[in-house]
């Protein structure tokens, strides 16, 4: 766990709810709420929150299935993982929850988070590098995997089970949620061959909030959201968004709640402001994420609504693949890929 943060700041309306107010925790990637939003949240309704951040998902996933996930009211969870850990009972359906505001997000949205979910946002991943390091334009998985020259062991990776060799599989021109041992083995030999190219293993937005402006990294694998926080936190303005030719992933990010932890009337209030389409719409351009929510959307002001990155266009969406819920074996046999990969 890398911090944890109260963030407060009362107003008079606040002051007067003292008596009903409450403390959420919230376990979430870095810089993924807007500390604006929370403090407008906080002086609207004098509950206060807390988040504790994470910068891998396998930790994530091992302190949900540890029991340990019941110290949060929420937790930042991936659709796919979400299903999972639903059919493991170790989450609180939250359809039978009191919330007004859930039906704001698009319906497409709300089936990806299911039951058990409350849709946060949404996008693509791709490969996020330098321009101006670049001799070549970046196109494709291929070179993310085998990089030019002037990106050797300046590539950041991120170790998530499902991404990384779901993305290996689309470099190989095959299906990104194949469970196909020999598929498998075939994307695990292009892994092994990019660990000699490799400056870290680690998530690349984290690299650069860790590192700021020495940051040596070049290139990495990305999330739709990501490239802004490491444009401002390395001050490096030369940082580019690239969905590869042969496709990506899109991904669906939800609030859930872990169900050894009573939900708190605070909880359900936090769900409802940050679904409110002005609250849904200030988080989204504060944070540069792309938002579950038409009306939000529609808030947004013109040049956010036809950023590509956070909102691709249909000839992007059309070579997209959703993540799928993997077999035991299938997933079994990732986590044994990703866990092999050490820096040489």
């Amino acid at each position: 766990m890398r911090n944890y943060i109260l963030v407060a700041g009362f107003s008079i309306l606040a002051v007067l709810n003292t008596a009903t107010a409450d403390e959420i925790t919230i376990y979430n990637w870095e810089a993924y709420l807007a500390e604006e939003v929370i403090d407008t949240f906080t002086e609207e309704t004098g509950h206060t929150v807390y988040q504790v951040y994470f910068d891998d998902d396998t930790y994530r996933n091992s302190i949900i299935t540890s029991g340990r996930g019941n110290q949060f009211d929420l937790v930042m969870i991936d659709a796919v993982s979400l299903d999972l850990f639903s059919q493991e009972k170790l989450l609180r359906p939250l359809s039978s929850l009191p919330l007004k505001n859930i039906d704001n997000n698009a319906e497409r949205w709300r089936k990806s988070c299911g039951d058990y979910g409350f849709p946060y946002s949404w996008g693509t991943i791709g490969i996020a590098v330098r321009g101006s390091i670049s001799d070549v334009p970046i196109s494709s998985w291929k070179q993310f995997f085998s990089p030019p020259s002037e990106h050797r062991k300046r590539l950041v990776l991120h170790r998530a089970v499902e991404d990384l060799p779901a993305i290996a599989l689309l470099a190989n021109k095959q299906l990104p949620n194949s469970s196909e041992p020999q598929e498998l083995k075939q994307a695990f030999r292009l892994m092994q061959q990019q660990q000699e190219y490799v400056l870290a293993y680690e998530y690349g937005m984290s690299y650069a909030i860790d590192h700021g402006p020495n940051s040596r990294m070049s290139m990495t694998m990305a999330y739709s959201a990501d490239l802004e926080e490491i444009i401002n936190q390395t001050g490096q303005k030369d940082w580019e968004y690239v969905v590869p030719q042969e496709g990506t992933m899109i991904w669906v990010d939800c609030f859930a709640m872990p169900l050894g932890r009573e939900p708190k009337p605070a909880t359900l209030a936090f769900l409802d402001f940050i679904a409110r389409p002005d609250i849904a719409a200030k988080n989204a351009e504060l944070t540069w994420i792309s938002t579950p929510i038409p009306a939000a959307y529609q808030q947004l002001p013109a040049e956010i609504q036809n950023d590509t990155e956070l909102y691709p266009p249909k000839e992007v969406m059309v070579r997209s693949h959703t993540f799928q819920t993997l077999t035991k074996s299938g997933f079994s046999l990732r986590r044994k890929m990703v866990s092999a990969l050490k820096l040489d």
